[in-house]
């Protein structure tokens, strides 16, 4: 009886016919051993490549620098819940040097009350055209007197308003020193209860860098299907 001889293709080969078969480009051959696993074939004594997936991780805690995608100024009011969008700064970096999270990502959240002015709370991430869900709040953004109301144009108007009281109590008394001095005095006036009775008001420049930090762990996958 004659021996029958059953040829062997070498493990270069096999991968080859991988890489043909399943359509991966030419230049992840060179970085296999990162890129594929390996298992035993049922007909041969070799083992041939797979692809799968790898999964890279963003953890707790990481930093997230963002900006207003609106570009004007943002004025949350004391107690207020407020909507808004952020975009990404500064590309996300995993631990392998690929960039999770590229500039212009956009980030949906809102403003909502905090001890001493206002913080974003991160609710969805959209990068690459896909939407997931994530979660990141910012430190408290402080609040100050409302710009609005303490402004040069708002403390001129309360100051004219006292100013044209003094001057009605001159017209009715005839006394013209009631009109220097109590103009003056309601123009004082003015200033204080501009700075009185401005409201607290957390201000946010489109400028201004927002820091998230992420509080659960953002999981992100690449490779073969």
């Amino acid at each position: 009886m004659k021996s029958r001889h059953i040829s062997v293709l070498s493990v270069g080969s096999l991968l080859s016919v991988a890489i043909a078969t399943l359509g991966v480009a030419p230049t992840y051959a060179s970085r296999f051993s990162k890129d594929w696993s390996y298992t035993r074939s049922p007909y041969t004594s070799q083992r041939v490549a797979q692809v799968f997936r790898t999964t890279i991780t963003l953890p707790v805690g990481q930093p997230i620098v963002t900006t207003l995608v609106n570009q004007e100024t943002l004025y949350v009011n004391n107690g207020q819940s407020l909507p808004a969008q952020l975009r990404v700064a500064k590309d996300v970096i995993g631990n392998n040097g690929v960039v999770l999270i590229p500039v212009g990502a956009t980030i949906d959240g809102e403003f909502v009350p905090a001890n001493g002015g206002s913080k974003f709370v991160a609710r969805t991430l959209t990068s690459r055209g896909a939407t997931i869900a994530m979660s990141a709040e910012s430190d408290v953004i402080r609040d100050t007197k409302d710009p609005r109301e303490t402004n040069v144009g708002s403390i001129a108007t309360d100051a004219a308003i006292g100013a044209a009281g003094a001057s009605i109590l001159a017209a009715v008394t005839g006394d013209r020193a009631i009109a220097t001095e109590e103009v003056l005095a309601g123009a004082a006036a003015g200033v204080i209860i501009g700075n009185t009775t401005a409201p607290q008001t957390t201000v946010i420049e489109p400028k201004s860098e927002i820091n998230l930090t992420t509080s659960r762990t953002l999981t992100f996958r690449r490779g073969g299907d």
